[in-house]
C-alpha cells in the first residue's frame, strides 16, 4: 500500500507537548511587573516548574522581562509572597483580554517544592 503525504511527514507538537516540564492548574489572581512598570493584576491559569499562564488586559510584547508575584499558602494558613523573574514567551488574544505565556528565568528545586506544596495543599482543600 502507498503511504499518503500527510501519513509521511512527522507530526508537529504543540506548544503542551513541547513542555519540558509539567503545568498545573492555578485559579486565582497575581501581580505582574513588566520592567519598568508598576505592578498589575492579571489572572492565573496554570504555572510550573518552567514557566506560568494567565489573563491579562493588555497585550504584552515577546521577550519581555516581567516579574510575577503570588500568593503562596503554607499549611496552617499562613502565607508567603514568592516572585518569578520570567520573559514573555507568547501572546494571544482572548476576547477583551489577552493570554500570556510565560517562560521562568530560573526556578531552584527548594522553589519548586515550595510551590508544589502549596498545590498539593489548594487541592486537597479544593480551594
Amino acid at each position: 500500500m502507498e503511504k499518503k503525504a500527510s501519513e509521511s511527514k512527522p507530526k508537529q507538537l504543540g506548544g503542551m507537548e513541547r513542555r519540558r516540564h509539567i503545568r498545573l492548574s492555578l485559579m486565582g489572581a497575581a501581580t505582574l511587573t513588566v520592567q519598568g512598570g508598576k505592578p498589575e493584576e492579571v489572572y492565573m491559569g496554570c504555572i510550573g516548574r518552567g514557566g506560568a499562564g494567565f489573563y491579562f488586559a493588555r497585550r504584552l510584547k515577546s521577550k519581555q522581562l516581567v516579574i510575577l508575584s503570588i500568593r503562596l499558602m503554607e499549611e496552617r494558613w499562613l502565607e508567603l509572597d514568592m516572585k518569578f523573574a520570567a520573559r514573555v514567551r507568547w501572546v494571544q488574544p482572548a476576547g477583551k483580554l489577552f493570554m500570556v505565556g510565560l517562560k521562568f528565568e530560573k526556578m531552584s528545586d527548594d522553589r519548586y517544592t515550595l510551590l508544589l506544596k502549596h498545590l498539593k495543599l489548594m487541592k486537597e482543600l479544593q480551594l
